[in-house]
């Protein structure tokens, strides 16, 4: 398996294979990646849009969980996994329309255990949403 690094390489490259639910849902790749940061930005997709035309709330809760994970991803070291124990998307505003940015960084990352937040901002500056999850690590074993 390719190590974290090289895993947020390839996705940069849009290379590698992704898991089937990045297809399914058209999340947006990243664009960039430092250890405990990565950003992107989404074209607001009306298919998402629930009957009140904003973007379906679970929608951008799912897109949270990709983009905690991907950060939390790049501070892995090999033989690391992770997975989420808790996820909370605060909603701000309505997202109804232009470009979402979404930044995600790792606030404190222990031993066993990873705190990150996502914040997502509207073309006009303004914080729609924030995301905070805690991610549990586990190491991998050599039986695994």
């Amino acid at each position: 398996m390719p190590r974290p690094s090289e895993i947020l390489d390839l996705i940069l490259k849009g290379q590698g294979t992704p898991p089937p639910f990045v297809h399914a849902l058209r999340f947006p790749k990243i664009e960039g990646w430092e250890p405990g940061h990565v950003w992107a930005k989404w074209e607001v997709d009306r298919d998402f849009f629930h009957l009140f035309g904003a973007v379906f709330g679970g929608y951008l809760a799912a897109l949270a969980d990709q983009f905690v994970g991907l950060a939390m991803l790049s501070t892995l070291d090999e033989g690391e996994r992770f997975t989420t124990s808790d996820l909370r998307y605060s909603f701000f505003r309505p997202v109804t329309g232009g470009t979402l940015t979404i930044d995600a960084r790792v606030v404190h990352r222990g031993r066993r255990m990873g705190h990150v937040e996502a914040i997502f901002t509207t073309a006009d500056g303004k914080v729609a949403g924030k995301a905070t999850a805690t991610q549990v690590i586990i190491p991998v074993r050599e039986a695994d």
